[in-house]
């Protein structure tokens, strides 16, 4: 494994441009190489090459080795691969797309690692919970026949179950807290919540929040939401809300938030999340024009076009008003990094984490496996153990 976490042989050396012996890779497999490397043939002939002559063979297929191994490491492929006759059929773990926004950006090769990653710490905590002689949660799927009736239902279960309160935001000093605030009452009632902005441990690798702002896995003991971390911060509690609705519907899917949905569960799940994060009744009360929507997305921790949608909903203002807002909403730059001890838990489901540390610590898990598991070293989860993370 290379410093990138990819398999491949070991690297040959030398010069690109020299007249080592070239390698033939079938038009099929370098198409679909360099496609995965988000690039054409002849994109990849350009970036490795600057002689006519030689980007002429490369676009057709003949590389040194050592461009081939540039070509498997870009692609995140195992350098064999490159000298198959056609494409691997490598199977996917799969997800309901239900993204509601018209072209969407076609899932990427990171969203499909992402949701591998994630379903194998779901699968391993299923695993763990089974042996302890857990039950199911009871509350994934209790409202598995969606319908428009049943928001306001969904909305009283969750609360109760969360154990939802106001003051759960007025005592949050700001978003980031009300989203931990939050998250941690999912997985004190058995939801793991993973929020992260990129690919398991690889902070180059950053996800896009045009892809797709977060996804649900349904399963009756150990039921997931992942957070796409990218997203702005208000947009991110928004989503966590809206991700815990599939849950209690018992529907996994990935979503986009699309304002406008036009398939059914997704506008249910946006009008369970609108009622949790900002009451009807209190926002009634508090509405007193359009020029209030800045103060009110401030007191409810959420962003202007939610404000702006609730406003839609319920009359106050007009579609051309809130499409306005949305053409104009944009979100905040964050700023300052936290320090990798706060974001470990965060990014792998502060819950799971808890878990998978205890199991290492005590032998039931390799400690390896536990590293792995968690995308650290070894002696991370050492560290960890010994508390240099807050888990709460």
């Amino acid at each position: 494994m290379d410093e990138d976490g990819l398999y491949c042989t070991q690297r040959p050396k030398g010069n690109d441009e020299t007249t080592v012996e070239p390698v033939t890779i079938s038009r099929a497999v370098l198409e679909w190489a360099t496609e995965k490397a988000g690039l054409t043939p002849q994109s990849f002939a350009e970036l490795v090459s600057t002689r006519d002559t030689a980007r002429a063979r490369i676009a057709d297929g003949s590389l040194t080795p050592a461009q081939a191994a540039k070509l498997a490491k870009r692609a995140r492929i195992p350098f064999g691969y490159l000298f198959l006759s056609e494409p691997p059929k490598i199977k996917r773990p799969s997800i309901p797309d239900l993204r509601q926004v018209q072209n969407a950006v076609p899932l990427s090769e990171d969203f499909y690692e992402v949701l591998e990653d994630v379903v194998a710490k779901q699968q391993w905590y299923a695993e763990y919970l089974s042996e302890a002689g857990d039950q199911p949660v009871p509350f994934v799927g209790k409202f598995n026949k969606p319908a428009a009736s049943q928001t306001a239902a969904i909305v009283k279960d969750m609360r109760e179950v969360l154990k939802l309160e106001d003051k759960d935001r007025s005592s949050s000093p700001d978003v980031v807290a009300y989203f931990s605030k939050l998250s941690s009452k999912a997985e004190n009632a058995g939801v793991l919540v993973i929020k992260t902005s990129y690919v398991k441990g690889a902070t180059k690798r950053v996800l896009s929040e045009k892809e797709f702002r977060g996804f649900a896995l349904s399963h009756p003991t150990a039921p997931l939401v992942f957070v796409n971390g990218k997203d702005a911060e208000v947009a991110a509690l928004f989503t966590l809300m809206h991700e815990l609705a599939h849950i209690w519907m018992g529907i996994s899917g990935i979503t986009d938030l699309n304002p406008k949905p036009t398939n059914g569960v997704e506008r249910i799940c946006n009008a369970v999340a609108g009622e949790l994060l900002v009451p009807e009744g209190d926002f009634k009360s508090r509405w007193a024009g359009p020029n209030d929507l800045q103060q009110l997305a401030s007191h409810y921790r959420v962003s202007r076009l939610v404000i702006a949608r609730r406003a839609l909903d319920f009359g106050y203002v007009d579609q051309a008003f809130y499409d306005s807002v949305a053409q104009t909403s944009k979100a905040p730059k964050k700023s300052g990094q936290p320090s990798p001890w706060v974001t470990i838990p965060v990014r792998n489901s502060k819950r799971f984490t808890r878990t998978v540390v205890s199991e290492a610590m005590s032998g039931h898990t390799l400690l390896r496996d536990a590293a792995s598991l968690l995308n650290v070293r070894p002696d991370t989860v050492v560290a960890l153990a010994k508390g240099r993370v807050k888990n709460g």
